[in-house]
């Protein structure tokens, strides 16, 4: 499916359409498309959608040529814009077809819910970038650090993606979760305590981690505000991920970008991993609950009993979900600490050859995990 005409061509359609381009000029071998056409076309397009386009290394530009191996290999080479843009617009129909209001579904329907979709996702994006500068959700400065105009195209991607991942799991976000709240969700402020500046990548990796909790915090109801659930499991994965890269430091001596580069996919399997104790802790505890209410229903006053104090030897519940996570954690420590005894004897038995002109010594980092406080949420 192409993007509709006239065309107006959004990046969450961008694969379809070119991929929609490649089929057409394929079948057209007498008459190859025109190159400079295409190439004014595809950046008119962009252009309206309100993408910035850096020419320098826009997938999408073609050689100013007129032979049609020229043609054929610009084209080969916006496939992977292509798969990328049709992933996208895959996660789309996927939460579509998930919505719980979902009827039969028609061609039409679908593309209604993928428009509403990816507005919504626009919208998102444009305060998160207002979040993420600093300036409060929305108000964009696109001369700041975070504007629009200076997130790399390539983490406005991940973002798409990102809300693309929630809208799957819970695909009617749009209608029940505004921009200015998602966007909310999504960004540590400036209160919690960081080891690191929070540049672009860092608050990427921040609100990875944060989505993972929030697609959990959404499926599973604790009776606490989703935004008191996303400061608590913040406050815990930041401390941590940070404990995790200690040893990484203390052994491999890492320099400041290779630290930041292991804090950030630390946070990312942090917070996937604090999501699933969510949700195994939930899962169980409804298990229980269920099973006293059983009991209770059928007379059994003393078994209900037992359960309930059963219930509470095993710490389920909102309470118990730190108590089960560090021990979801613990495997993962015991075997960082067997892969860095092991890199300590590789480093033993390896001879050390001495530089005759050494440089500088690394400059240290601040690396305080005094505290994570993801801060209070509005």
């Amino acid at each position: 499916m192409s993007a509709p005409s006239p065309v107006r061509v959004n990046p969450l359609y961008l694969g379809s359409y070119l991929m929609a381009r490649v089929q057409g000029s394929a079948a057209a071998t007498e008459s190859p498309a025109d190159p400079e056409a295409l190439q004014e076309e595809i950046g008119q397009s962009l252009q309206s959608s309100g993408t910035k386009v850096d020419s320098s290394v826009d997938p999408c530009a073609l050689p100013i040529a007129n032979s049609e191996p020229d043609v054929q290999k610009a084209l080969r080479e916006r496939l992977p814009l292509a798969l990328a843009g049709g992933a996208l617009h895959t996660e789309l129909v996927v939460a579509a077809l998930n919505h719980p209001a979902s009827e039969l579904p028609t061609v039409e329907a679908l593309e209604a819910y993928q428009v509403q979709a990816s507005q919504w996702i626009e919208a998102t994006t444009r305060m998160l970038a207002g979040a993420w500068q600093g300036s409060g959700a929305g108000e964009v400065d696109d001369d700041a650090p975070f504007g629009r105009g200076q997130i790399p195209d390539d983490h406005r991607y991940e973002i798409t993606r990102l809300l693309a991942q929630v809208l799957r799991d819970h695909p009617d976000a749009p209608t029940q979760i505004e921009p200015a709240r998602m966007a909310m969700y999504l960004t540590v402020p400036e209160s919690a305590h960081r080891s690191l500046h929070p540049d672009s990548g860092m608050r990427l990796a921040e609100a990875r981690a944060l989505v993972y909790v929030l697609i959990a915090a959404l499926r599973c109801d604790f009776q606490r505000e989703v935004s008191t659930v996303l400061n608590d499991a913040w406050t815990v994965v930041a401390e941590t991920a940070e404990r995790q890269a200690q040893p990484l430091d203390q052994a491999l001596d890492l320099t400041p970008d290779a630290w930041q580069r292991a804090l950030r996919h630390l946070l990312d399997t942090t917070g996937a991993l604090y999501a699933a104790t969510l949700a195994w802790v939930h899962r169980n505890s409804v298990q229980m609950i269920q099973a006293y209410q059983d009991r209770l229903n059928a007379g059994d006053s003393a078994g209900a009993d037992r359960l309930a104090q059963a219930y509470q030897d095993r710490r389920l519940g909102y309470a118990g979900i730190p108590h089960y996570f560090q021990m979801a954690v613990e495997p993962i420590h015991r075997w960082v600490r067997v892969a860095l005894s092991e890199e300590a004897t590789v480093r033993e038995a390896t001879p050390t050859v001495l530089e005759t002109s050494p440089g500088p010594p690394s400059p240290r980092r601040n690396r305080s995990t005094s505290s994570h406080h993801r801060g209070s949420t509005p």
